[in-house]
């Protein structure tokens, strides 16, 4: 089993600072209540820190060979920026620019917190459904222990840099060129953006080789991480980022441990 990691209308709120005002507002759920909590960009930064955090610290002491992290630190260099923990900071700007910009309360409620937890677990639970479907059940560990925890450190990652690159900023992106700069209508367009970044999603975790032609592609985790790209990416758009960073990265633990 390969963890997700490279070596209809949205109700809810994109959490990325490039979404209008308007934009925010038409998403904004009503009221105080759970979900509403949930979508708060800055939950969503608490949420992720931990894991952030935990990967981080890994990647100081074993280093990392995650591509997202990788392709993230060239862009940042390109302008110049050129610290290791570049990539981190820009996911936790990214999600507090936000919170500023919509001037939420920095009030927080641990049982939101909790349940965002509990969520990820619940929807951690259809990938496996997904993989075991496909014939790719395998059990047992078969990584040594200091191996086992290098790779824990690197699903947080995965979780977090992945779904930062193809869920929070393509589909936003899409969302706010073809929404809110042409007009468009949401819904197709919604579609669509959970379509074409579940297909970048697969195709970024392929080799050159694979991609040039010189190496046979595998299939079965081809078509799995498309479809499970089409499953983050509407679980992005209903339930938010950091639920979402939340069953990617528990559903890379869980592939990890039946390795």
């Amino acid at each position: 089993m390969a963890p997700l990691a490279a070596c209809t209308k949205a109700p809810t709120e994109h959490n990325t600072p490039m979404a209008t005002e308007t934009t925010r507002r038409a998403q904004r759920p009503s009221g105080d209540t759970y979900r509403y909590q949930t979508l708060r960009p800055l939950n969503n930064l608490v949420f992720i820190l931990p894991m952030l955090g935990a990967f981080q610290v890994g990647a100081f002491f074993y280093g990392t060979n995650l591509l997202a992290t990788h392709h993230l630190r060239a862009v940042l260099e390109y302008f110049g920026a050129t610290a290791p923990v570049l990539p981190g900071a820009l996911v936790a700007s990214a999600l507090l620019v936000q919170h500023l910009i919509r001037r939420d309360s920095w009030r927080l409620q641990p049982k939101v917190l909790a349940g965002m937890l509990g969520e990820s677990i619940v929807w951690m639970a259809p990938l496996i459904v997904m993989i075991g479907l496909l014939g790719r059940m395998q059990a047992g560990l078969h990584t040594e222990p200091a191996d086992l925890l290098q790779e824990t450190l690197q699903a947080f990652g995965a979780g977090i840099y992945e779904e930062f690159i193809f869920r929070l900023v393509f589909i936003s992106l899409v969302l706010l060129i073809s929404v809110d700069i042409f007009g468009l209508k949401r819904e197709p367009v919604t579609v669509a953006a959970v379509l074409l970044a579940a297909v970048a999603f697969s195709l970024y975790h392929l080799s050159p080789a694979q991609l040039e032609g010189t190496c046979p592609i595998a299939w079965t985790e081809t078509v799995f991480r498309a479809v499970a790209g089409i499953y983050l990416g509407t679980l992005y758009v209903f339930r938010g980022f950091g639920i979402t960073v939340g069953a990617h990265s528990l559903y890379n633990i869980y592939a990890i441990a039946c390795q």
